[in-house]
């Protein structure tokens, strides 16, 4: 039986609201209030499953609100109820479980319930695949598998997110995925929501830019709950923050290597360079982390480089990306060429006199962009 709390400030809605539950069964109404704060303080000691939340709330607009409930009950899913918001209907999909349009039809709502159960179960498998995996000798795991306990985030090129089964994640909008990202960047330390706002939303009035973020992030948590991280973002004294312990990701292991320093690392440390951080994103927030990690990069190449002097094709590959990434950097063009003649590579020889001469000719129409 699922346990189901109700808002709203019409007494009415609530009424009705409980009858249609009752008829479509399966649902036990465990509270209802009309008043925000009430709820609010109660919510947790009555563990629903599902919070039946109106938007327009006196005193507290509902969508706030829903981040007090996530809060307190992480587990929880909350519905949106609305007769007209349309700020909250720009950030859902129609397929979505996060609203219901007044007056609420039986269908809907009994759709509503179902994908929930649906998103339930899954949740539930995703929850007990790490017990499955805990099983398996470590012996017998392949090297740098996907940990069952952890997502896996690729940010290098594009912004990829793996379960813990190596499937791919899909966002429900670009938003989401920006804002996952977002936070996700920050490495745990907790943001203020008018920084996010200013970043995410730079164009957007206040009140619709509020009302934006806070259904953006009710489906970054719906997301992470379907994986089984329900209570990765929170929420505190106006801030949010991401438990970013629960995701490994490439930057990560990137830095690992560069810390090391090791030449024996060196082909892994260019497969994992697929592209500048958030490149195809294009993130204005990500600018600055983006140009920091490309030049501590682009140094640690160069080191190596040095040190794989006369050391046969790993220098060539080495040499190649610190090209493909500064190509005017001091004497790399010369380096490469001269070890491609030292090996007899006249392959490579040509293909390096053709990227020079592309290369030349797009700063000389001034196409070249770096």
């Amino acid at each position: 039986m699922l346990r189901a709390l109700l808002i709203d400030d019409e007494e009415i809605a609530l009424d009705v609201l409980e009858i249609l539950l009752r008829e479509i069964g399966g649902v036990e109404v465990v509270g209802k209030f009309g008043k925000v704060f009430e709820a609010v303080d109660q919510a947790e000691s009555l563990k629903p499953d599902l919070i039946f939340l109106d938007i327009e709330m006196p005193g507290m607009n509902g969508l706030a609100a829903g981040e007090l409930l996530s809060g307190r009950c992480p587990e929880a899913e909350i519905v949106f109820v609305t007769a007209y918001h349309q700020y909250a209907l720009e950030a859902f999909d129609k397929n979505a479980i996060g609203y219901l349009l007044k007056p609420v039809a039986k269908d809907r709502l009994r759709k509503t319930i179902e994908r929930y159960e649906t998103l339930r179960k899954k949740a539930a498998r995703r929850a007990a695949a790490p017990l499955d995996q805990a099983e398996l000798r470590a012996s017998d795991q392949p090297p740098q598998s996907v940990s069952p306990h952890k997502l896996n985030l690729k940010a290098m090129g594009s912004l990829e997110l793996y379960d813990g089964e190596g499937r791919l994640v899909t966002w429900r909008t670009r938003k989401t995925k920006e804002l996952f990202a977002y936070l996700w960047n920050h490495g745990g330390e907790p943001v203020y929501r008018y920084h996010i706002l200013d970043h995410l939303w730079p164009e957007v009035d206040s009140e619709r830019a509020k009302a934006l973020f806070h259904t953006t992030l009710y489906n970054v948590r719906n997301m992470l709950r379907a994986e089984g991280f329900a209570d990765m973002v929170a929420f505190g004294d106006e801030r949010y923050w991401m438990h970013t312990d629960r995701v490994s990701s490439d930057t990560e292991r990137l830095d690992v290597l560069m810390r090391r320093g090791n030449l024996e690392d060196a082909d892994e440390l260019l497969a994992l360079y697929r592209g500048d951080y958030l490149d195809t994103e294009h993130y204005d927030w990500a600018n600055s982390r983006r140009g920091e990690l490309r030049a501590t990069y682009v140094r640690h190449l160069d080191r190596l480089a040095e040190e794989a002097d006369g050391s046969g094709p790993v220098l060539g590959r080495l040499l190649w990306k610190l090209l493909e990434l500064d190509p005017y950097r001091s004497g790399v063009y010369e380096r490469l060429l001269r070890h491609q003649l030292e090996v007899g590579d006249a392959a490579s020889i040509r293909k390096l006199e053709g990227w020079k001469r592309q290369l030349d000719g797009e700063l000389a129409d001034g196409s070249y962009t770096g």
